[in-house]
């Protein structure tokens, strides 16, 4: 059977570069792409060398997958580099039997050597431009999510006001003593406005156990959502600490 050298590169590049595509997305890590590239290039150089090696050839391979995954790992955790390596390994050892199986082909010898030279690699790009392509979809379904979950506010005191990110909580059903909704704003960012009128205490329930707020009445907010303006004046809000990503909870009504 003839191989032709191009077709080896290819093929083993793209694969190799398919299996670090999906070593990262099923072990939750961020995508690194040159890493990805650098094992797939050593990958295919050692497919490139194997038929020169006539001794240790199981030793070879062995080799091939701990420096291929060690590329993957660099800067990382002694447990990243061992999860990494079982994982490329496992993915190496189904895809290329998926691979062979349709194309009617085997292995040669633990790496790819497939007849119909650059199929594996058309094969690989395309699952690797429809990973992207999902992955893009989700990424921009959940940025639409995010989007109608977070707004901006502008908090309105006399001649103060502060611009804050707030969030949309379905689950903050608080009313004060009138029966009224209630806010829940980060005291840090709200003593910018300087004193407010206080408004008593409530009690609140949460998973990491009850706590009594503080009460205050809020002059005006100003709520910036999906291109629309929302005031509401004379609002009453709970006094808390808020993690920085908002500093406003409102309810989703």
């Amino acid at each position: 059977m003839v191989v032709y050298v191009e077709a080896v590169l290819l093929d083993n590049f793209f694969f190799d570069f398919l299996l670090g595509y999906l070593t990262y997305l099923l072990t939750k890590q961020k995508v690194r792409h040159f890493p990805i590239a650098l094992s797939a290039l050593v990958g295919s150089g050692f497919a490139l060398a194997f038929p020169l090696i006539t001794k240790y050839a199981f030793l070879f391979k062995i080799a091939a997958l701990l420096i291929s995954s060690l590329l993957l790992t660099l800067k990382k955790s002694l447990k990243v580099y061992l999860i990494n390596t079982f994982v490329y390994a496992l993915l190496s050892f189904l895809l290329s039997g998926i691979l062979c199986f349709l194309l009617g082909d085997k292995m040669h010898n633990g790496f790819i050597g497939i007849k119909l030279g650059g199929v594996v690699a058309l094969i690989s790009i395309g699952v690797l431009l429809l990973l992207y392509f999902v992955r893009q979809m989700i990424g921009l379904s959940t940025e639409r999510k995010r989007k109608t979950k977070f707004a901006m506010a502008e908090i309105v005191n006399r001649e103060k006001s502060i611009k804050i990110s707030a969030l949309f909580d379905s689950g903050n059903l608080l009313t004060d003593q009138n029966g009224e909704g209630v806010v829940v704003t980060d005291q840090k960012r709200l003593s910018e406005l300087g004193d407010l009128p206080k408004f008593g205490e409530m009690c609140v329930h949460t998973a990491s156990g009850s706590k009594v707020l503080k009460l205050v009445k809020i002059p005006e907010i100003r709520i910036y959502s999906r291109g629309h303006e929302n005031i509401l004046f004379n609002v009453t809000a709970a006094l808390s600490d808020l993690p920085k990503e908002y500093a406003l909870i409102l309810p989703c009504e």
